[in-house]
């Protein structure tokens, strides 16, 4: 765990602007930054940055936060790294609370690890320049050295120890194996170079950082892509190529772009499409697909037109399966049988590509069409057998309204009900999934009266101490309206979670109100504590300027010190106080209690 004061002592020291900067071109706006926002595509800048609050704000789809959730949604980091990218752009060490630091003798491997593939990665890039060979195999695939560039592409010349120019002691470096860069023979135990006559493509990390490649034979040979071994940087089921450099695309474009090779992205990128990215020469993972879906709320996968790239996508319906909703989609472009993305959009050009992409099939689309390609739906023993076949897939999704609607899509083509599908399927429904009644067209099912009909849901009543934490947000310099409140709480022994997050968020407004927003953002390291303080920052944003926050915190106020003498003479009542200072207690309580609800009748 990052110890909090670390935290904020990071977001003192990281100016916003600065940091925002490096990504998004900013323009002064009166005392603030402006610029389009680099989260979703807009053509008018409405994206805010303020160096005074030390926060930024989109007024077009609402992404609001500090220095460190700039880091995180922009480079797709979780908080750590994000704390860890910030601290050393800085040139600061982010110190571990005990029990929660990766060991040194860990965290110096993977340092060495870094730079060492650093190293090899600037080599291999010198190299490229140095053999027409190579050049001229990437110019025939009509890619440029603008986008060999941005994605530092290289060569791995012939030879067995060419690596030994980057390296001391090449034979006896164990740490070129570790980050599989070379292989030793067990014959002899010589070390040679993992990556030969190859054009190399470096593999980066959410940092920028090279944690390892994939090699690509020019003419014949096999493999054709070599990519590099698990190591302790580098694992395929959980990278993804060309994320990093697609981050800012994607979130133009709105969506990402996910193939099989790295010569499709390139190509892809070569003709406008930089927003995609390929997996490592493994199918697309759970892991994978969580990845993206931080980056933006729709996966298009376009894969080789092939049977083998029928199977890839297969394989990703299924591993989105756990994380598709009603708000996050996967869609599939299906090329022609001869074609992979990078042919295509060779041959056939970014219109008939982009084309592709507008027609692509939604993942229920893709689903009733694999149904209806593999089991003869108009036998009864066709649907039997399409309903065994669904049932550990449709066990993987959450109940969502969308796995609603495909349980109501698949009930029809299956000739069943979503009641009965759900039963077949072994999902426990929500009351909101149940039919109340057979619907039209449905003639020869029997009208049942279900035991629990379907009713709207009544909306969560807002806590009043989110409610009130919210305007305290909004109106700082009133804070101290709620010091009654904060001492009737500190008399407790063991206070409930959401006060305890409470008494800590007017902590963090008397300590810094000028920065409150931006030290709020992650003000606790534990998660249930963040998320009701992100539930206050959105509650906050929410709120009308026009309203008159000193009579709304009074009241606020007031409310939830009643309900705690309320509680308390309860407590006191069924305990039958009986020494004096239970009963000067009690009565103290009755009398303030009165008085409360007074102050709130004048009020009103």
């Amino acid at each position: 765990m990052i110890p909090q004061s670390f935290i904020d002592d990071l977001l003192y020291r990281a100016d916003i602007a600065d940091v925002v900067g490096r990504y998004v071109q900013l323009k002064s706006a009166g005392a603030n930054l402006q610029g389009l926002c680099p989260f979703h595509n807009e053509k008018s800048p409405s994206f805010t940055v303020s160096p005074s609050k030390q926060f930024y704000h989109c007024f077009g789809c609402g992404a609001h936060g500090n220095a460190v959730g700039f880091v995180m949604e922009h480079l797709g980091l979780t908080f750590p790294e994000a704390v860890e990218h910030l601290a050393g752009s800085m040139g600061l060490e982010v110190p571990y609370e005990k029990g929660a630091d990766i060991p040194a003798e860990v965290r110096s491997e993977r340092d060495q690890l870094v730079e060492l593939l650093t190293r090899a990665a600037n080599w291999y890039k010198a190299q490229l320049k140095k053999h027409p060979e190579a050049i001229e195999y990437l110019k025939g695939r009509g890619l440029t050295g603008q986008i060999a560039a941005r994605y530092g592409m290289g060569f791995a010349p012939d030879g067995y120890q060419n690596l030994e120019a980057i390296v001391d002691h090449y034979a006896s470096n164990t740490l070129l194996d570790t980050a599989g860069l070379t292989k030793t023979s067990e014959e002899g135990g010589r070390r040679y170079d993992r990556f030969r006559a190859r054009v190399m493509f470096p593999i980066r990390n959410g940092k920028g950082q090279v944690i390892g490649f994939g090699g690509r034979v020019m003419g014949q040979g096999e493999p054709k892509y070599l990519n590099s071994p698990e190591t302790p940087v580098f694992s395929k089921g959980l990278e993804v190529y060309g994320l990093f450099e697609a981050r800012q695309a994607i979130h133009r474009m709105g969506y990402v772009l996910v193939t099989e090779g790295y010569m499709d992205v390139v190509a892809l990128a070569q003709w406008g499409f930089e927003n995609a990215v390929a997996t490592l020469g493994t199918a697309v993972t759970p892991e994978h697909v969580q990845k993206l879906f931080k980056q933006t709320d729709r996966l298009v996968f376009s894969f080789d037109g092939d049977g083998a790239g029928q199977k890839a996508a297969w394989r990703a319906l299924q591993a989105c399966l756990p994380h598709v909703n009603e708000t996050k989609r996967a869609d599939f472009v299906f090329l022609p049988v001869e074609h992979d993305p990078d042919s295509f959009i060779r041959t056939e050009g970014p219109e008939a590509f982009e084309a592709m992409v507008a027609q692509s099939l939604s993942l229920s689309q893709f689903l009733t069409r694999y149904l209806q390609q593999h089991y003869p739906l108009q036998q009864i023993e066709g649907k039997a057998a399409a309903i065994a076949f669904l049932k550990p897939l449709m066990a993987q999704m959450q109940p969502t309204v969308l796995r609603s609607s495909m349980l109501r899509g698949l009930a029809e083509l299956l000739d069943s009900t979503p009641v009965e599908l759900s039963q077949h399927l072994g999902l426990k429904m929500r009351t909101a999934e149940r039919e109340p009644f057979v619907p039209k067209g449905k003639g020869k099912y029997r009208a049942e009266k279900l035991e629990n009909t379907w009713s709207p849901p009544r909306p969560a009543a807002k806590s009043p101490l989110l409610s009130l934490a919210a305007r305290v947000i909004r109106a700082p310099q009133l804070v101290h309206v709620c010091d009654e409140l904060v001492e009737l709480y500190e008399r407790e022994e063991k206070p409930q979670t959401e006060v305890h997050s409470f008494i800590h968020l007017l902590a963090k407004v008397k300590t810094d109100p000028n920065l409150l927003e931006a030290r709020l953002q992650h003000a606790f390291n534990d998660e249930v504590h963040q998320n009701w303080v992100n539930a206050v920052l959105r509650e906050a944003r929410s709120l009308d300027d026009s309203l008159d926050f000193e009579t709304e915190l009074r009241s606020g106020v007031y409310q939830c010190c009643e309900v705690w003498f309320k509680e308390e003479l309860e407590r006191i009542t069924a305990q039958l106080p009986g020494n004096p200072a239970q009963l000067a207690w009690y009565h103290e309580c009755m009398q303030r209690f009165q008085q409360l609800k007074q102050k709130r009748v004048n009020q009103l």
